[in-house]
């Protein structure tokens, strides 16, 4: 890591930069990728949601210079793999899991995600 994002991240500022019109697009096309697959399109949208959260975020040092921003590579596979796991423990555990599963999901794409 950087000097200059280490003393960022001590000193400096995180900011969200998406707009509310980027979350309801976001939304609109969810629901509509649901309609269309019969549902299934429903275990995507956590992780399509946590990226536009962590893609939207901008590192700035204590003058307010932007120094950089996230970028969650995650991808399908990975996503799929995560899906049928959490599916065969909330089945295993009778739906005990299932709370589990969004913060498994914030996990997974904060992990996959890069500072660039």
């Amino acid at each position: 890591m950087s000097t200059d994002l280490r003393l960022a991240l001590s000193q400096g500022r995180i900011r969200a930069e998406f707009t509310m019109m980027d979350v309801l697009g976001h939304l609109l096309i969810w629901a509509i990728i649901t309609v269309v697959t019969l549902g299934i399109g429903i275990f995507f949208w956590p992780y399509a949601a946590c990226r536009l959260v962590l893609n939207g975020i901008a590192i700035y040092d204590a003058s307010g210079a932007r120094l950089g921003r996230l970028r969650c590579n995650l991808s399908a596979g990975q996503q799929i793999g995560h899906i049928l796991l959490w599916t065969v423990l909330s089945l295993v555990t009778v739906g005990l899991a299932v709370p589990f599963y969004l913060f498994g999901v914030v996990r997974t794409a904060v992990n996959s995600t890069d500072v660039v």
